[in-house]
């Protein structure tokens, strides 16, 4: 509109100043002017200067940009040193001049970046309201406005303090976050949906973010359709209640996480849409991780979790500040959840990120989880089963059922993270973990959750007409591990003397190979009978037949346990110091003499797999 009154006055002018030497501006005619300013990107605040045809600007914080015109396009090269960042970019601006878009190349890798121009009028006009929540590159944050006085928390952690005013358009704000504090000016944006501006400081960092839309504190549940929520903590989740669910019904709920850069949005759906069977019987809810991904918009959120520093239970002392990452946070919406929406078993499951973080979950908050289901994720050495020495939490972890989904040709997460993760389960005692791979890839929409929410349902379900179809079904297929788990569930349940025949199945199937094997294990010659201990315990440890053989081999274990730490330990050292052919030779070591130790699965594998 300014442009167009621009033009208007210029025409008037000419027509009544005959012979007089006048032009109209440049700026009525190009865009060249509407560049230079101060500009929030997301990859940093840039002040931007023009000269004819070129650009060239100043990053806060230390760097700079240089382009030139290209049609309606600058092309651009910047720099940052103090980030270690060089790229090649493109800047096409809005047709108000108040926003761009662009590409980026940086190491060969394209991408895009965006961008917002400070307006000098955002203090004029009427006041806005800013206050509510906003996803932001600082952490989510919380406003609340009184008058022209607004204070609130940035960050889901609640690790952030702000307050100050707001003048039309524009707020001042002081901030804090643990031992640091600063002063920051953002402004909203005309139409109420951004909030971008910088930290005031000497190096100037951008703070810049949206406001998402249609996301209601703790929204009302509806049978058969997702609605978005928002937890006290900040965390925004996607909630669809069963076919045929009544308000006040208590409902058991499949958790989903996403992966790097990802959303639960689509995983509820798919859920929904692969296995109708799961939308018709449990709740599915969707977390999204506490971290928006900033490069992500309101018609397309993603976001991260975090979990690498963060050492919960565990033995390991924690790092400042990592005590309020993605694993608190999501036990804390799972208990504030659980109380508003009457859900009773949680299985919690997520997929390659979210992957690595349902290994946390389990292994840090068994007794909030009926059962878990990791998809195409790794363990982090945090949450390995040596990490933690409480007896009462790990008798809760080997208890809880924990089903593992990593397909085998899974080129993002490889599938030995996931057999890795599954060996060293069985190797420590957790009795009811299953590895169920696919000849599939990573994608989520493929793999079959349905089969891992039917093995954790039966084995923490009170329904025994369930868990006795569950039992029988695995007698046919001759799956005799989930035969004596169910058997056990069973037992717990009084499930009554129809398990009776099924648990005398399982007997005959055990003493097949009992005594031979025990023979072997008794005489000891070498390791070549030791796969077949672990396929015969693999199947048969709930059967009594097995007890003298699993007697027997844990008396040999005690007997290789120190010599096989101590190698395992010396060949961690050689491969930290990259000497890694002394370190394989250790291996080698463990799995010819030390055969019965816990460590034994682990580096045979590692063996095979050498690079």
């Amino acid at each position: 509109m300014r442009r167009i009154l621009e033009f208007a006055l210029c025409l008037l002018v000419l027509s009544t100043s005959w012979g007089t030497s006048w032009s109209c501006p440049a700026t009525v005619f190009s865009q060249t002017a509407e560049i230079a300013g101060q500009w929030i990107t997301d990859r940093g605040a840039v002040t931007i200067t023009i000269s004819n045809e070129s650009v060239s600007g100043t990053f806060a914080g230390g760097g700079t940009l240089r382009g030139t015109k290209k049609g309606d396009v600058y092309e651009v090269q910047c720099e940052r040193p103090n980030q270690n960042q060089t790229w090649t970019g493109t800047i096409e601006l809005d047709a108000q001049g108040s926003s761009f878009k662009g590409q980026t190349t940086e190491n060969g890798a394209t991408g895009t970046w965006k961008g917002w121009k400070r307006d000098a009028t955002a203090t004029t006009g009427e006041t806005i309201d800013a206050s509510g929540y906003w996803l932001t590159n600082w952490g989510a944050m919380h406003l609340e406005q009184t008058g022209n006085s607004v204070k609130g928390f940035f960050s889901s952690a609640r690790w952030g303090s702000v307050e100050g005013t707001v003048e039309g358009r524009k707020l001042s704000l002081n901030w804090r976050r643990f031992s640091f504090s600063g002063k920051a000016e953002l402004e909203v944006s005309s139409d109420g949906s951004r909030i971008f501006g910088l930290d005031t400081g000497e190096n100037g960092t951008a703070w810049f973010g949206i406001r998402p839309t249609g996301f209601a504190k703790h929204a009302e549940p509806k049978a058969g359709e997702i609605v978005k929520g928002i937890a006290n903590n900040g965390m925004l989740y996607f909630l669809r209640m069963p076919d045929g669910w009544k308000a006040g019904d208590s409902v058991d709920v499949v958790v989903l996480l996403h992966g790097s850069n990802w959303t639960t949005a689509g995983m509820v759906f798919v859920t929904n849409t692969n296995s109708p069977e799961i939308g018709k019987k449990f709740a599915i809810l969707g977390l999204q991780g506490e971290q928006w991904a900033k490069r992500s918009d309101v018609d397309d959120l993603r976001f991260n979790y975090t979990y690498v520093n963060w050492v919960g239970r565990s033995t390991y002392g924690g790092f400042p500040g990592t005590d309020r990452e993605s694993p608190y946070l999501v036990a804390e919406v799972l208990d504030e959840l659980e109380e508003q929406y009457q859900l009773k078993r949680i299985f919690l499951g997520g997929h390659s990120q979210g992957g690595f973080l349902s290994y946390v979950m389990h292994m840090n908050f068994p007794e909030k989880l009926a059962g878990t289901f990791p998809i195409a994720g790794g363990l982090i050495f945090q949450a390995e089963p040596d990490a933690f020495d409480n007896e009462a939490l790990k008798a809760e972890q080997r208890e809880t059922p924990m089903a593992i989904i990593h397909g085998k040709n899974d080129n993002v997460v490889e599938f030995s993270m996931g057999e890795y993760a599954y060996n060293n389960f069985v190797q420590r005692g957790f009795g009811k973990v299953k590895l169920i791979a696919p000849n599939l890839g990573h994608p989520y929409d493929f793999l079959p959750v349905a089969e891992a929410i039917e093995y954790l349902d039966a084995l923490s379900t009170e329904d025994k007409l369930l868990l006795l179809e569950f039992a029988k079904k695995q007698v046919t297929k001759k799956n005799w591990r989930d035969v004596g788990n169910a058997v056990s569930r069973a037992k717990e349940i009084d499930g009554g003397p129809e398990f009776g025949e099924i648990w005398q199945k399982l007997q005959e199937a055990a003493k097949k190979d009992a005594a031979k094997l025990l023979k072997e294990i008794e005489r000891n010659a070498n390791n070549k009978w030791v796969d077949k201990y672990y396929e015969y315990e693999f199947h048969f440890r709930n059967a009594d037949a097995a007890q003298p053989i699993m007697e027997a081999f844990e008396a040999l274990r005690e007997r290789h346990r120190e010599p096989a730490d101590d190698l395992m330990k010396q060949a961690r050292e050689a491969f930290q110091n990259n000497n890694r052919a002394n370190g394989y030779q250790l291996y080698e070591r463990i799995v010819n003499e030390y055969y019965a130790s816990v460590h034994f699965t682990t580096v045979r594998s590692a063996l095979k797999n050498r690079r």
